[in-house]
């Protein structure tokens, strides 16, 4: 038996409220362990981890204004960007920069696992904190002017007698972004070069393994890049078949029940996409032993750090008993 518009419509908003609530606190809590692993001296080392610390920053910037605000809309049907055209325009400003911005980190950080494992030294010197720290901003800056048209070009769109949408409302701008950025800037061109650059590191590493002339941060560093890039590939697929179906069918004929079916798709494939802003400090942790140990490390600290508080408490305890009982017993 088919489903009803009515059931369609609650499996979406419970999707939105348990699944992508549980997304949410996952990826906040994993972005800022992230952050202070790839702090600490140990990992510091590498200036892949520039491009760690960076991309982890622009995700929780991208969870709060993006899934965070989604799961209030979708799931709670509260949409704080709908209230005013400020609103709408920043939320969607800082949706578009903190995404390509945190997808650009990745593309970096691929590309210095590349320069990094690199068989000519002359190469191997673009993988240094100087050329890293002059990516970032050049990729910022870059990032932070692609958006500014989000400012003119985002509004309240009305989508029925009593609903606002935040969305775009210039037709020609709207084209730009469904045929160009989204395709290409978005999906294909860093796909491609994630892709290629993974492969090409992946190569260089079985021939380092013979030479043995990486160090062994490096390569491990290596390694969890490569398994972002191919995770990060895999998630952004059902999103992009979406978009690409969307963009096909926009003018065909559709009737209540196949929108709805179609609308419950989209909350699917929209948080399968939030996958790559959520997933990069559990990959580092299934892939690296050294995370791993650091993390049980810190754990097992604080165990100790808070045991002797507790024994010694016990301990001045007993000795405050001890002495009540030969003072009662002197007398």
């Amino acid at each position: 038996m088919p489903l009803t518009i009515v059931q369609l419509d609650l499996i979406g908003r419970y999707l939105n409220i348990y699944f992508g609530s549980f997304m949410l606190i996952a990826g906040l809590l994993g972005s800022c362990i992230n952050l202070w692993l790839f702090t600490r001296h140990r990992f510091r080392k590498s200036p892949c981890s520039r491009f760690v610390i960076a991309s982890s920053l622009f995700d929780i910037l991208h969870l709060i204004v993006a899934l965070f605000l989604r799961v209030l809309a979708d799931g709670f049907g509260k949409d704080p960007a709908s209230s005013s055209v400020i609103g709408c325009r920043i939320r969607y400003y800082l949706i578009t920069f903190s995404a390509y911005a945190s997808l650009g980190c990745r593309c970096l950080a691929s590309f210095d696992r590349y320069a990094c494992t690199s068989r000519s030294i002359s190469f191997r010197e673009w993988s240094s904190f100087k050329i890293a720290y002059n990516f970032l901003i050049i990729n910022t800056f870059i990032w932070i002017c692609f958006a500014l048209p989000n400012f003119l070009y985002f509004n309240l769109v009305p989508i029925g007698p009593a609903r606002v949408i935040c969305h775009i409302a210039e037709k020609a701008y709207s084209n730009y972004f469904a045929y160009f950025v989204n395709p290409v800037l978005y999906f294909s061109l860093p796909l491609i070069i994630i892709i290629t650059l993974a492969i090409k590191t992946h190569k260089n590493l079985r021939l380092m393994n013979k030479t043995k002339r990486i160090k062994r941060l490096e390569r491990r560093m290596a390694s969890m890049i490569i398994l972002q890039a191919i995770t990060n590939s895999i998630s952004s697929i059902p999103y992009g078949i979406q978009f690409f179906y969307s963009v096909i069918t926009f003018t065909s004929e559709k009737d209540e029940y196949r929108r709805a079916q179609e609308n419950l798709f989209l909350q699917i494939t929209r948080l399968s996409y939030y996958i790559n802003f959520i997933s990069a400090f559990y990959i580092y942790y299934v892939s690296s032993k050294q995370i791993r140990s650091t993390i049980r490390r810190t754990i097992l600290r604080q165990k100790k750090l808070s045991t002797p508080s507790t024994s010694s408490s016990s301990s001045s305890k007993n000795q405050f008993s001890d002495k009540y009982a030969s003072r009662k017993s002197f007398k």
